[in-house]
Protein backbone atom coordinates (compact mmCIF):
# COMPACT_ATOMS: atom_id res chain seq x y z
CA UNK A 1 0.00 0.00 0.00
CA UNK A 2 1.14 3.75 -0.16
CA UNK A 3 0.08 6.93 0.86
CA UNK A 4 -2.27 9.68 -1.32
CA UNK A 5 0.69 12.17 -1.73
CA UNK A 6 2.53 9.12 -3.75
CA UNK A 7 -0.02 8.44 -5.47
CA UNK A 8 -1.27 11.92 -6.63
CA UNK A 9 2.54 12.17 -7.45
CA UNK A 10 1.72 11.49 -11.11
CA UNK A 11 -0.81 14.56 -11.10
CA UNK A 12 2.39 16.66 -10.66
CA UNK A 13 1.08 19.96 -10.25
CA UNK A 14 -1.57 21.60 -7.68
CA UNK A 15 -5.05 22.45 -7.92
CA UNK A 16 -4.89 26.09 -7.90
CA UNK A 17 -3.74 28.22 -10.48
CA UNK A 18 -1.57 31.05 -8.79
CA UNK A 19 -0.70 33.58 -10.86
CA UNK A 20 0.14 37.41 -10.05
CA UNK A 21 -2.25 40.01 -10.59
CA UNK A 22 -1.75 42.88 -13.12
CA UNK A 23 2.29 41.87 -14.14
CA UNK A 24 1.29 38.66 -15.83
CA UNK A 25 4.06 36.19 -14.17
CA UNK A 26 3.24 33.56 -12.70
CA UNK A 27 3.36 33.54 -8.71
CA UNK A 28 5.22 31.16 -6.32
CA UNK A 29 2.68 31.97 -3.27
CA UNK A 30 1.48 28.83 -2.19
CA UNK A 31 -1.58 29.54 -0.50
CA UNK A 32 -3.42 30.57 -3.38
CA UNK A 33 -3.49 34.35 -3.33
CA UNK A 34 -1.68 37.00 -6.07
CA UNK A 35 1.89 36.77 -5.34
CA UNK A 36 2.29 39.36 -1.88
CA UNK A 37 -2.10 39.53 -1.58
CA UNK A 38 -2.04 36.11 0.39
CA UNK A 39 -4.08 36.07 3.54
CA UNK A 40 -2.06 35.05 6.57
CA UNK A 41 -2.78 31.14 7.50
CA UNK A 42 -0.35 30.60 10.34
CA UNK A 43 -2.80 31.52 13.15
CA UNK A 44 -5.91 29.51 14.12
CA UNK A 45 -8.88 30.06 16.30
CA UNK A 46 -8.06 30.14 19.74
CA UNK A 47 -10.19 30.32 23.07
CA UNK A 48 -9.40 33.22 23.66
CA UNK A 49 -10.28 34.97 20.20
CA UNK A 50 -14.44 33.58 20.15
CA UNK A 51 -16.61 35.69 19.48
CA UNK A 52 -17.26 38.34 16.66
CA UNK A 53 -19.06 37.81 13.15
CA UNK A 54 -17.39 37.41 9.96
CA UNK A 55 -20.09 38.11 6.89
CA UNK A 56 -19.97 36.50 3.67
CA UNK A 57 -20.99 37.76 0.20
CA UNK A 58 -21.64 34.95 -2.41
CA UNK A 59 -21.54 34.39 -5.85
CA UNK A 60 -24.23 32.14 -5.77
CA UNK A 61 -25.89 30.54 -2.62
CA UNK A 62 -25.80 26.87 -1.35
CA UNK A 63 -29.15 25.93 -3.15
CA UNK A 64 -30.00 23.47 0.02
CA UNK A 65 -27.63 21.80 2.70
CA UNK A 66 -28.92 17.99 1.12
CA UNK A 67 -26.42 15.62 0.44
CA UNK A 68 -24.21 16.31 -2.80
CA UNK A 69 -24.72 20.09 -3.15
CA UNK A 70 -22.19 21.90 -1.78
CA UNK A 71 -19.26 20.67 -3.92
CA UNK A 72 -17.78 24.15 -5.64
CA UNK A 73 -17.24 27.54 -3.52
CA UNK A 74 -19.01 29.47 -6.55
CA UNK A 75 -22.18 27.25 -5.38
CA UNK A 76 -21.77 27.65 -1.75
CA UNK A 77 -19.64 25.33 -1.20
CA UNK A 78 -18.40 27.23 1.82
CA UNK A 79 -21.49 26.83 3.92
CA UNK A 80 -21.84 23.00 3.26
CA UNK A 81 -17.93 22.37 4.30
CA UNK A 82 -18.20 24.35 7.44
CA UNK A 83 -21.50 22.50 8.77
CA UNK A 84 -20.28 18.71 7.52
CA UNK A 85 -16.59 18.73 7.02
CA UNK A 86 -14.51 16.97 4.42
CA UNK A 87 -12.60 13.48 4.53
CA UNK A 88 -10.22 15.06 2.29
CA UNK A 89 -8.83 18.45 1.53
CA UNK A 90 -6.50 19.49 -1.10
CA UNK A 91 -3.55 21.95 0.30
CA UNK A 92 -2.25 24.10 -2.91
CA UNK A 93 0.70 25.22 -0.73
CA UNK A 94 2.02 21.47 0.01
CA UNK A 95 0.11 20.53 -3.51
CA UNK A 96 -1.14 17.55 -2.26
CA UNK A 97 -4.59 16.03 -0.67
CA UNK A 98 -4.49 15.76 3.21
CA UNK A 99 -6.49 13.64 5.44
CA UNK A 100 -9.21 15.88 7.42
CA UNK A 101 -11.74 13.64 8.88
CA UNK A 102 -9.87 10.84 7.56
CA UNK A 103 -6.77 10.01 8.92
CA UNK A 104 -5.29 8.38 6.09
CA UNK A 105 -6.08 7.35 3.25
CA UNK A 106 -3.87 4.58 1.43
CA UNK A 107 -3.69 3.06 -2.37
CA UNK A 108 -2.79 0.53 -3.68
CA UNK A 109 -0.20 -0.42 -6.36
CA UNK A 110 -2.42 0.29 -9.85
CA UNK A 111 -4.81 3.04 -7.74
CA UNK A 112 -7.95 0.86 -7.94
CA UNK A 113 -8.61 0.07 -4.52
CA UNK A 114 -8.17 2.75 -2.02
CA UNK A 115 -8.06 2.38 2.15
CA UNK A 116 -9.55 5.51 4.45
CA UNK A 117 -9.02 5.43 7.92
CA UNK A 118 -10.85 7.78 10.55
CA UNK A 119 -9.88 9.87 12.59
CA UNK A 120 -10.55 8.56 16.23
CA UNK A 121 -13.13 10.32 18.12
CA UNK A 122 -14.95 12.95 16.25
CA UNK A 123 -18.39 13.28 16.54
CA UNK A 124 -21.12 14.42 14.87
CA UNK A 125 -23.22 17.92 15.91
CA UNK A 126 -26.16 15.60 17.68
CA UNK A 127 -23.10 13.21 19.61
CA UNK A 128 -23.53 10.35 17.86
CA UNK A 129 -19.56 9.19 16.52
CA UNK A 130 -18.68 9.04 13.09
CA UNK A 131 -18.03 5.86 11.79
CA UNK A 132 -16.99 3.75 8.75
CA UNK A 133 -20.74 2.78 8.17
CA UNK A 134 -21.82 6.54 7.84
CA UNK A 135 -18.97 7.15 5.21
CA UNK A 136 -20.21 3.77 3.19
CA UNK A 137 -23.72 6.00 3.42
CA UNK A 138 -23.03 8.85 2.15
CA UNK A 139 -20.70 7.09 -0.58
CA UNK A 140 -24.23 5.21 -1.30
CA UNK A 141 -26.45 8.62 -0.95
CA UNK A 142 -24.09 9.95 -3.82
CA UNK A 143 -24.91 7.20 -6.23
CA UNK A 144 -28.39 6.92 -6.06
CA UNK A 145 -29.61 9.45 -8.73
CA UNK A 146 -32.95 10.49 -6.49
CA UNK A 147 -30.00 12.67 -4.51
CA UNK A 148 -29.33 14.50 -7.40
CA UNK A 149 -25.71 14.60 -5.94
CA UNK A 150 -23.64 17.15 -8.28
CA UNK A 151 -20.70 14.13 -7.42
CA UNK A 152 -22.60 11.40 -8.98
CA UNK A 153 -20.11 10.90 -11.70
CA UNK A 154 -17.09 10.19 -8.91
CA UNK A 155 -19.32 8.06 -6.75
CA UNK A 156 -20.55 5.73 -9.20
CA UNK A 157 -16.68 5.02 -10.28
CA UNK A 158 -17.12 3.15 -6.30
CA UNK A 159 -17.45 0.04 -7.47
CA UNK A 160 -17.93 -1.46 -4.13
CA UNK A 161 -17.54 0.23 -0.55
CA UNK A 162 -16.49 -2.26 2.10
CA UNK A 163 -16.73 -1.34 5.71
CA UNK A 164 -13.24 -2.78 7.52
CA UNK A 165 -14.12 -1.96 11.04
CA UNK A 166 -15.86 1.02 12.67
CA UNK A 167 -12.72 3.07 11.45
CA UNK A 168 -11.34 2.00 8.28
CA UNK A 169 -13.34 2.08 4.81
CA UNK A 170 -12.42 0.21 1.74
CA UNK A 171 -13.43 1.59 -1.66
CA UNK A 172 -12.95 -0.64 -4.88
CA UNK A 173 -13.24 1.67 -8.17
CA UNK A 174 -14.15 0.60 -11.07
CA UNK A 175 -11.08 1.25 -13.30
CA UNK A 176 -7.75 2.86 -12.18
CA UNK A 177 -7.87 6.67 -10.63
CA UNK A 178 -5.33 8.26 -9.82
CA UNK A 179 -7.31 11.35 -8.76
CA UNK A 180 -9.59 9.61 -6.78
CA UNK A 181 -8.77 11.66 -3.91
CA UNK A 182 -10.63 14.65 -5.31
CA UNK A 183 -13.46 13.17 -5.08
CA UNK A 184 -13.27 12.45 -1.40
CA UNK A 185 -12.14 16.56 -1.17
CA UNK A 186 -15.50 17.42 -2.17
CA UNK A 187 -18.88 16.88 -1.24
CA UNK A 188 -18.68 13.25 -1.15
CA UNK A 189 -16.36 13.50 1.62
CA UNK A 190 -19.08 15.83 3.25
CA UNK A 191 -20.11 12.84 5.58
CA UNK A 192 -24.03 12.34 6.41
CA UNK A 193 -24.86 10.48 9.62
CA UNK A 194 -26.82 7.71 8.48
CA UNK A 195 -28.68 7.16 11.78
CA UNK A 196 -30.28 10.86 12.27
CA UNK A 197 -30.59 11.12 8.20
CA UNK A 198 -32.85 8.23 8.00
CA UNK A 199 -34.91 9.91 10.83
CA UNK A 200 -35.48 12.90 9.78
CA UNK A 201 -37.77 14.33 7.09
CA UNK A 202 -35.82 15.13 3.84
CA UNK A 203 -37.19 19.13 3.52
CA UNK A 204 -36.04 19.56 7.17
CA UNK A 205 -32.92 18.09 6.73
CA UNK A 206 -31.91 20.19 3.78
CA UNK A 207 -32.79 23.54 6.21
CA UNK A 208 -31.37 22.37 8.93
CA UNK A 209 -28.61 19.59 9.44
CA UNK A 210 -26.51 17.69 11.51
CA UNK A 211 -22.75 17.43 10.44
CA UNK A 212 -19.49 16.93 11.74
CA UNK A 213 -18.09 20.31 10.59
CA UNK A 214 -17.12 23.72 12.79
CA UNK A 215 -20.39 24.82 12.56
CA UNK A 216 -24.14 24.36 12.88
CA UNK A 217 -27.20 26.00 11.07
CA UNK A 218 -28.92 28.74 12.94
CA UNK A 219 -30.75 30.39 10.15
CA UNK A 220 -31.46 29.84 6.37
CA UNK A 221 -33.42 31.10 3.86
CA UNK A 222 -32.78 29.66 0.48
CA UNK A 223 -31.51 32.15 -2.10
CA UNK A 224 -30.98 35.29 0.58
CA UNK A 225 -29.05 34.39 4.08
CA UNK A 226 -27.34 31.28 5.93
CA UNK A 227 -26.61 31.97 9.71
CA UNK A 228 -23.95 29.81 11.17
CA UNK A 229 -22.84 29.03 14.70
CA UNK A 230 -19.73 28.17 16.59
CA UNK A 231 -19.88 23.77 16.76
CA UNK A 232 -18.74 23.62 20.99
CA UNK A 233 -17.62 19.96 20.03
CA UNK A 234 -16.10 20.19 17.25
CA UNK A 235 -13.22 17.92 17.29
CA UNK A 236 -10.62 20.61 15.59
CA UNK A 237 -10.76 22.47 18.73
CA UNK A 238 -12.18 25.81 19.59
CA UNK A 239 -14.41 27.49 17.07
CA UNK A 240 -14.28 31.42 17.19
CA UNK A 241 -16.43 33.21 14.82
CA UNK A 242 -20.32 33.34 13.95
CA UNK A 243 -20.47 33.10 9.94
CA UNK A 244 -22.93 35.01 8.40
CA UNK A 245 -23.64 34.13 4.16
CA UNK A 246 -25.46 37.00 2.24
CA UNK A 247 -25.72 37.33 -1.48
CA UNK A 248 -25.29 40.64 -3.38
CA UNK A 249 -26.28 39.97 -7.20
CA UNK A 250 -23.38 40.62 -9.12
CA UNK A 251 -19.55 40.98 -8.64
CA UNK A 252 -19.72 44.89 -8.57
CA UNK A 253 -22.36 45.44 -5.89
CA UNK A 254 -20.55 42.45 -3.91
CA UNK A 255 -17.00 44.06 -3.75
CA UNK A 256 -19.02 47.45 -3.20
CA UNK A 257 -20.22 46.17 -0.30
CA UNK A 258 -16.99 44.99 0.96
CA UNK A 259 -15.04 48.01 0.77
CA UNK A 260 -17.83 49.34 3.04
CA UNK A 261 -17.02 46.79 5.73
CA UNK A 262 -20.31 45.62 5.34
CA UNK A 263 -18.59 42.32 4.16
CA UNK A 264 -15.59 40.50 5.81
CA UNK A 265 -15.03 38.06 3.01
CA UNK A 266 -16.45 38.05 -1.02
CA UNK A 267 -16.49 36.00 -3.73
CA UNK A 268 -15.47 37.85 -7.01
CA UNK A 269 -15.77 36.28 -10.37
CA UNK A 270 -14.14 37.78 -13.37
CA UNK A 271 -10.88 39.59 -14.25
CA UNK A 272 -12.45 42.72 -14.01
CA UNK A 273 -13.11 42.37 -10.36
CA UNK A 274 -10.08 40.67 -9.57
CA UNK A 275 -7.62 43.67 -10.79
CA UNK A 276 -10.11 45.85 -9.03
CA UNK A 277 -9.33 44.05 -5.54
CA UNK A 278 -6.09 43.35 -6.39
CA UNK A 279 -4.88 46.90 -7.42
CA UNK A 280 -6.44 48.50 -4.29
CA UNK A 281 -3.77 45.32 -2.35
CA UNK A 282 -6.73 43.53 -0.80
CA UNK A 283 -5.76 40.25 0.52
CA UNK A 284 -7.03 37.05 -1.29
CA UNK A 285 -7.08 33.67 -2.77
CA UNK A 286 -7.38 33.49 -6.46
CA UNK A 287 -8.16 30.53 -8.63
CA UNK A 288 -8.14 30.42 -12.86
CA UNK A 289 -11.34 27.90 -13.57
CA UNK A 290 -10.29 26.59 -17.16
CA UNK A 291 -13.45 26.63 -19.33
CA UNK A 292 -14.89 28.94 -16.27
CA UNK A 293 -17.56 30.83 -19.17
CA UNK A 294 -19.13 28.64 -21.53
CA UNK A 295 -22.55 28.72 -23.12
CA UNK A 296 -25.00 25.62 -22.73
CA UNK A 297 -26.72 24.23 -25.88
CA UNK A 298 -29.45 21.97 -24.51
CA UNK A 299 -28.47 18.94 -26.71
CA UNK A 300 -31.66 17.02 -25.82
CA UNK A 301 -31.81 16.99 -22.04
CA UNK A 302 -35.24 16.99 -20.28
CA UNK A 303 -36.91 16.11 -23.87
CA UNK A 304 -35.48 18.84 -25.34
CA UNK A 305 -36.07 18.45 -29.34
CA UNK A 306 -35.47 21.79 -30.81
CA UNK A 307 -32.69 22.99 -33.36
CA UNK A 308 -29.81 22.99 -30.91
CA UNK A 309 -30.45 18.97 -31.12
CA UNK A 310 -28.99 19.42 -34.51
CA UNK A 311 -25.06 19.51 -33.95
CA UNK A 312 -25.19 21.85 -37.18
CA UNK A 313 -26.55 24.48 -34.96
CA UNK A 314 -24.51 23.93 -32.18
CA UNK A 315 -21.11 24.38 -34.60
CA UNK A 316 -23.10 27.28 -35.99
CA UNK A 317 -23.44 29.18 -32.40
CA UNK A 318 -19.25 27.81 -31.29
CA UNK A 319 -18.22 29.47 -34.83
CA UNK A 320 -20.34 32.90 -34.18
CA UNK A 321 -18.81 33.95 -30.79
CA UNK A 322 -15.74 36.37 -31.34
CA UNK A 323 -14.51 35.85 -27.93
CA UNK A 324 -12.13 39.05 -28.24
CA UNK A 325 -15.10 41.37 -28.14
CA UNK A 326 -16.76 39.13 -25.40
CA UNK A 327 -13.48 40.36 -23.60
CA UNK A 328 -13.57 43.86 -24.34
CA UNK A 329 -16.78 44.20 -23.41
CA UNK A 330 -16.90 41.99 -20.50
CA UNK A 331 -13.76 42.13 -18.75
CA UNK A 332 -12.28 45.29 -20.48
CA UNK A 333 -9.72 42.80 -22.18
CA UNK A 334 -8.32 42.11 -19.03
CA UNK A 335 -9.67 38.76 -19.20
CA UNK A 336 -9.00 34.99 -20.47
CA UNK A 337 -10.61 34.48 -24.02
CA UNK A 338 -10.54 31.13 -25.26
CA UNK A 339 -12.02 28.36 -27.15
CA UNK A 340 -10.56 25.76 -25.28
CA UNK A 341 -11.05 23.12 -22.60
CA UNK A 342 -8.07 23.80 -20.72
CA UNK A 343 -6.46 27.27 -20.13
CA UNK A 344 -2.73 27.52 -20.84
CA UNK A 345 -1.84 27.59 -17.31
CA UNK A 346 -3.06 24.19 -17.13
CA UNK A 347 -0.50 21.39 -16.48
CA UNK A 348 -2.40 19.58 -19.66
CA UNK A 349 -2.33 22.18 -21.75
CA UNK A 350 -0.15 20.73 -25.03
CA UNK A 351 -1.39 23.26 -27.48
CA UNK A 352 -4.96 22.29 -27.79
CA UNK A 353 -7.40 24.80 -29.15
CA UNK A 354 -11.18 24.90 -29.59
CA UNK A 355 -13.06 26.53 -32.75
CA UNK A 356 -12.34 29.74 -34.37
CA UNK A 357 -14.50 32.82 -34.66
CA UNK A 358 -15.67 32.15 -38.23
CA UNK A 359 -19.09 34.66 -38.79
CA UNK A 360 -19.20 33.49 -42.46
CA UNK A 361 -19.02 29.89 -41.49
CA UNK A 362 -21.81 30.62 -38.83
CA UNK A 363 -24.01 32.55 -40.96
CA UNK A 364 -24.09 29.61 -43.88
CA UNK A 365 -24.68 26.72 -41.66
CA UNK A 366 -27.47 28.87 -40.24
CA UNK A 367 -28.92 28.82 -43.89
CA UNK A 368 -28.79 25.68 -44.33
CA UNK A 369 -30.62 24.87 -41.08
CA UNK A 370 -33.28 27.24 -42.10
CA UNK A 371 -33.44 25.46 -45.73
CA UNK A 372 -33.90 21.87 -43.91
CA UNK A 373 -36.36 23.32 -41.89
CA UNK A 374 -38.90 25.52 -43.07
CA UNK A 375 -40.51 25.93 -40.08
CA UNK A 376 -37.50 27.40 -38.12
CA UNK A 377 -36.91 31.08 -38.35
CA UNK A 378 -33.74 31.09 -36.28
CA UNK A 379 -35.18 31.48 -32.81
CA UNK A 380 -32.73 30.61 -29.69
CA UNK A 381 -34.48 31.15 -26.69
CA UNK A 382 -31.41 32.23 -24.31
CA UNK A 383 -31.89 31.94 -20.24
CA UNK A 384 -29.82 34.73 -18.31
CA UNK A 385 -29.14 34.91 -14.62
CA UNK A 386 -30.19 38.64 -13.25
CA UNK A 387 -26.42 39.54 -11.93
CA UNK A 388 -25.47 43.12 -14.10
CA UNK A 389 -22.37 40.79 -15.89
CA UNK A 390 -24.19 37.84 -16.99
CA UNK A 391 -26.71 40.71 -18.28
CA UNK A 392 -24.27 42.31 -20.19
CA UNK A 393 -22.91 38.76 -21.11
CA UNK A 394 -26.46 37.88 -22.61
CA UNK A 395 -26.39 41.52 -24.49
CA UNK A 396 -23.29 40.42 -26.35
CA UNK A 397 -24.29 36.98 -26.94
CA UNK A 398 -27.33 38.20 -28.53
CA UNK A 399 -25.48 40.81 -30.85
CA UNK A 400 -22.78 37.96 -31.80
CA UNK A 401 -25.64 35.12 -32.80
CA UNK A 402 -28.25 38.21 -34.21
CA UNK A 403 -24.91 38.45 -37.03
CA UNK A 404 -24.57 35.26 -37.66
CA UNK A 405 -29.08 34.56 -38.16
CA UNK A 406 -30.20 33.64 -35.10
CA UNK A 407 -33.02 35.56 -33.50
CA UNK A 408 -32.24 35.41 -29.93
CA UNK A 409 -35.02 36.23 -27.32
CA UNK A 410 -33.78 37.03 -23.56
CA UNK A 411 -35.52 35.77 -20.61
CA UNK A 412 -33.83 37.28 -17.19
CA UNK A 413 -34.19 34.56 -14.46
CA UNK A 414 -32.68 34.72 -10.38
CA UNK A 415 -29.68 33.13 -10.55
CA UNK A 416 -31.00 30.36 -8.21
CA UNK A 417 -33.47 29.97 -10.85
CA UNK A 418 -30.94 29.53 -13.72
CA UNK A 419 -29.15 26.68 -11.75
CA UNK A 420 -31.91 24.68 -11.01
CA UNK A 421 -33.16 25.01 -14.80
CA UNK A 422 -29.99 24.13 -16.29
CA UNK A 423 -30.07 20.95 -13.96
CA UNK A 424 -33.06 20.13 -15.24
CA UNK A 425 -32.98 20.50 -18.39
CA UNK A 426 -35.82 23.85 -18.70
CA UNK A 427 -33.81 25.96 -21.28
CA UNK A 428 -32.51 25.87 -24.43
CA UNK A 429 -29.30 28.12 -24.33
CA UNK A 430 -27.55 29.62 -21.35
CA UNK A 431 -24.52 31.14 -20.40
CA UNK A 432 -23.05 29.00 -17.60
CA UNK A 433 -19.41 27.51 -16.57
CA UNK A 434 -17.45 24.43 -15.54
CA UNK A 435 -15.57 23.93 -12.21
CA UNK A 436 -12.77 22.64 -13.54
CA UNK A 437 -9.73 21.89 -10.90
CA UNK A 438 -6.76 21.43 -12.07
CA UNK A 439 -5.34 18.47 -9.93
CA UNK A 440 -7.91 16.26 -11.87
CA UNK A 441 -9.86 18.01 -14.92
CA UNK A 442 -11.22 14.25 -15.89
CA UNK A 443 -13.54 14.09 -12.88
CA UNK A 444 -15.24 17.94 -14.17
CA UNK A 445 -15.26 16.39 -17.74
CA UNK A 446 -16.84 13.28 -17.07
CA UNK A 447 -19.44 14.90 -15.21
CA UNK A 448 -20.35 17.29 -17.66
CA UNK A 449 -19.86 15.02 -20.60
CA UNK A 450 -21.16 11.01 -19.75
CA UNK A 451 -24.45 10.17 -20.33
CA UNK A 452 -24.88 10.09 -16.24
CA UNK A 453 -22.82 12.57 -15.51
CA UNK A 454 -24.14 14.68 -12.67
CA UNK A 455 -23.54 17.81 -14.15
CA UNK A 456 -24.59 16.85 -17.84
CA UNK A 457 -26.48 20.14 -18.16
CA UNK A 458 -27.08 20.06 -22.12
CA UNK A 459 -28.10 15.99 -22.40
CA UNK A 460 -25.19 14.86 -24.83
CA UNK A 461 -25.07 11.25 -25.02
CA UNK A 462 -22.07 10.96 -27.54
CA UNK A 463 -20.04 7.73 -27.95
CA UNK A 464 -16.92 9.29 -29.03
CA UNK A 465 -16.96 11.95 -26.61
CA UNK A 466 -17.52 9.39 -23.52
CA UNK A 467 -14.53 7.52 -25.17
CA UNK A 468 -12.34 10.37 -24.82
CA UNK A 469 -13.45 10.99 -21.17
CA UNK A 470 -12.76 7.47 -20.04
CA UNK A 471 -9.37 7.72 -22.05
CA UNK A 472 -8.19 10.83 -20.11
CA UNK A 473 -9.26 9.52 -16.69
CA UNK A 474 -7.57 6.27 -17.06
CA UNK A 475 -4.12 8.35 -18.04
CA UNK A 476 -1.41 6.96 -15.86
CA UNK A 477 1.17 9.71 -15.56
CA UNK A 478 1.37 13.19 -17.04
CA UNK A 479 2.21 12.37 -20.89
CA UNK A 480 -0.63 10.38 -21.29
CA UNK A 481 -2.92 12.73 -20.12
CA UNK A 482 -1.75 15.28 -22.13
CA UNK A 483 -2.26 13.21 -25.06
CA UNK A 484 -5.71 12.05 -23.96
CA UNK A 485 -6.94 15.61 -23.25
CA UNK A 486 -5.82 16.95 -27.15
CA UNK A 487 -7.85 13.67 -28.14
CA UNK A 488 -10.69 15.23 -26.17
CA UNK A 489 -10.87 18.09 -27.71
CA UNK A 490 -10.81 17.14 -31.19
CA UNK A 491 -13.93 15.32 -30.50
CA UNK A 492 -15.45 18.08 -28.34
CA UNK A 493 -14.82 20.70 -31.45
CA UNK A 494 -16.63 18.04 -33.34
CA UNK A 495 -19.73 17.69 -30.65
CA UNK A 496 -19.90 21.07 -29.04
CA UNK A 497 -22.35 20.34 -26.90
CA UNK A 498 -21.40 23.75 -25.26
CA UNK A 499 -18.82 26.37 -26.31
CA UNK A 500 -15.84 27.44 -24.22
CA UNK A 501 -15.64 31.35 -24.24
CA UNK A 502 -12.96 31.84 -21.41
CA UNK A 503 -11.69 30.56 -18.21
CA UNK A 504 -12.74 32.03 -14.96
CA UNK A 505 -10.84 33.74 -12.87
CA UNK A 506 -12.26 34.13 -9.29
CA UNK A 507 -10.78 35.49 -6.01
CA UNK A 508 -11.97 35.56 -2.90
CA UNK A 509 -11.37 38.84 -1.07
CA UNK A 510 -10.74 38.72 2.95
CA UNK A 511 -10.84 41.61 5.06
CA UNK A 512 -7.33 42.41 7.06
CA UNK A 513 -9.73 41.98 10.17
CA UNK A 514 -10.22 38.13 9.46
CA UNK A 515 -7.49 35.30 10.11
CA UNK A 516 -7.61 31.84 10.05
CA UNK A 517 -8.51 31.25 6.53
CA UNK A 518 -8.03 28.48 4.50
CA UNK A 519 -8.75 27.87 0.43
CA UNK A 520 -9.20 24.29 -0.61
CA UNK A 521 -10.38 22.71 -4.15
CA UNK A 522 -12.47 24.88 -6.18
CA UNK A 523 -12.58 28.07 -4.84
CA UNK A 524 -13.69 26.91 -1.70
CA UNK A 525 -12.82 28.52 1.92
CA UNK A 526 -12.85 26.39 5.02
CA UNK A 527 -13.61 28.40 7.66
CA UNK A 528 -12.69 26.29 10.86
CA UNK A 529 -9.94 28.13 12.05
CA UNK A 530 -11.11 31.65 11.49
CA UNK A 531 -11.57 34.46 13.67
CA UNK A 532 -11.93 37.80 13.94
CA UNK A 533 -8.96 40.25 14.89
CA UNK A 534 -9.00 42.34 17.55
Amino acid sequence: MKRTTSAMAVLAAAALTLSACGGGEESTSASGGAEGQAPDQSERCTEDRAGGEITVGEFSMLPSFAPGQGQYGVRGGAQSAAVYDRLMVWNPEAEEFEPKLAESLEANDDNTVWTLTLRDGVTFSNGDPLTAEDVAFTVGLHKDPATRSVAMTDAIEISETRVVDPLTVEFTLARPWAGFPVALAGTIGEVIPQKAYEAADPQDWARNPIGAGAFTVANYIPDQETVLEPNPDYYGGPVCPTLKFIRIPGSQGTYDAFQTDELQVAFLRGAKFLNMATSDDVRGFEEIISAGSVINMNSGKAGYDGILTDVRARQAVAAAMDRDLWNQRLYDGEGQPTSALVAESSRLYDGQEGPTYDVERAKALVEELKADRPDWDGELRMLISDGPENIEAGVVAKALLDAAGFNVQIENAPVSQVTARQFTGDYEIVIGGLATSDADPASTFASAFTPTGATNLTGIDDPELTAAVNELKAAADLDAQKEAMTRLQEVFNEVQPFTVMANAEQYVAVSDTVGGLTPTLSSTVLYDGAFVKE
